[in-house]
């Protein structure tokens, strides 16, 4: 793996991540990673996937990682948006460089930068993964646009969003009942591994889900006009997930592309929570988005 500096629109320095060892490479895997995380957790992933032909790039999101470690959460600008189109940049390169098929994985927040990617287009896209994600919609994104918007108008949008943390992530540890942020996965080491990192495991300010609020709004509007009706998507979380509540809003997420037109494929892995791929059966999320990867590659669909 080596790092390098992806420069955004507004001149933004992106710290991006690329595993390109491939010796003959048959496409591209760009990561685009969640919440209070950053790149350098998927180096496992991307090794395996460089073992299966594919190169990977993830860059570390503005407000996270190596990109802002002296300013972890913080707002500024159009945050949302502007990482949006910093994945939609990432794509450009990458097409430039390799001249190979690209499927693009959201993960979590990451997810949700990923709908709000393919709403605006799909262009250049060989295949879109949709893991750990939901449809967030209605009274909870309203509410949630106000209050966030409330408080950054007080003056509190450096503050760590607290409210926001304490109705998803808590209540998420409360209902699995296995130790902080045991929501995130049954492996304990893995948990453990994220609690102690430096550029994990930080609330994000409420400016930040002002921010990330009024993406939802725009994503819930959207009305799929500009999505490729034949792109190979794939919907996969844990059943026992909180962001998609335990499996239903995840469900809603297909219905929605359904609507659009489009025939997404879709996995529940039972009994797994949040982080797929740091999971104790990650063997068969690995074998299992592998497969996705190639058959969206080869143009290939699924006969399930």
């Amino acid at each position: 793996m080596k790092k390098e500096i992806f420069t955004g629109a507004d001149g933004k320095e992106i710290v991006l991540r690329v595993w390109d060892e491939v010796a003959s490479p048959v496409g591209v895997l760009q990561i685009v990673h969640g919440m209070a995380e950053h790149a350098g957790r998927y180096d496992d992933f991307a090794k395996f996937m460089n073992e299966h032909g594919y190169i990977v790039l993830a860059d570390d999101h503005r407000a996270h990682g190596e990109t802002d470690k002296d300013a972890l959460g913080l707002a500024y600008g159009n945050l949302f948006e502007d990482t949006v189109q910093d994945e939609k940049g990432i794509t450009k390169l990458a097409l430039e460089r390799y001249g190979l098929p690209l499927v693009l994985m959201g993960h979590s927040y990451g997810s949700f930068l990923t709908q709000r990617y393919i709403s605006y287009g799909t262009e250049g896209l060989t295949g879109c993964i949709l893991m750990g994600s939901a449809a967030m919609e209605g009274f909870v994104v309203s509410l949630g646009a106000k209050i966030a918007a409330k408080k950054v108008k007080k003056g509190k949008g450096a503050e760590a969003g607290k409210f926001f943390a304490g109705q998803t992530f808590v209540k998420y540890d409360k209902k699995i009942k296995d130790g902080f942020n045991g929501w995130l996965s049954r492996d304990k080491e893995q948990v453990g591994k994220f609690n102690l990192d430096p550029l994990c495991n930080f609330t994000c300010s409420n400016g930040f889900y002002d921010s990330f609020f009024k993406g939802m709004k725009a994503i819930w509007h959207d009305d799929g006009a500009k999505i490729e009706k034949t792109l190979s998507l794939l919907i996969v979380s844990g059943d026992a997930d909180g962001v998609g509540g335990y499996g239903k809003l995840v469900k809603k997420l297909k219905e929605r592309y359904v609507c659009f037109g489009m025939s997404p494929e879709f996995k529940l892995f039972e009994g797994a929570r949040h982080e797929l791929l740091n999971e104790t059966n990650r063997e068969e999320v690995y074998a299992f988005l592998s497969d996705f990867v190639s058959r969206a590659v080869k143009g290939e669909k699924s006969e399930a």
